[in-house]
């Protein structure tokens, strides 16, 4: 599995969170990493007040939580419709404790005016 089999959630898509039904029914796994950027509130448009981040392999350790699952790309169009223009889906690195992992995860775009 890869980046596309795998989404990094800092925010509302986590579990227990306001639309983690989003990933409802899609068959997968949880577990917690670490990814390398800044978290951030988005304070833009629609999207003011939700949670953001921008990628940083210098930047401080962030915990997320990885939901991985063979049904993640016959979703992404989907997933990425609902995240909405101010943030776009890309690959990184995260930590866990079985190693490192290739994810993806919703980045805040920096030249979004919502």
């Amino acid at each position: 599995m890869d980046a596309t089999t795998r989404l990094a959630s800092y925010g509302t898509l986590a579990p227990g969170r306001e639309n983690a039904s989003q990933l409802e029914g899609l068959a997968g796994t949880w577990r917690t990493g670490t990814v390398h950027g800044h978290a951030t509130t988005n304070t833009r448009g629609r999207w003011a007040g939700y949670p953001g981040f921008v990628p940083d392999p210098q930047g401080p350790a962030i915990t997320v939580f990885i939901f991985e699952s063979p049904d993640l790309p016959g979703h992404w169009h989907r997933l990425d419709a609902f995240e909405g223009a101010a943030y776009e889906r890309v690959a990184t690195m995260a930590h866990t404790e079985s190693g490192p992992l290739e994810v993806s995860i919703y980045a805040l775009k920096a030249d979004t005016d919502g």
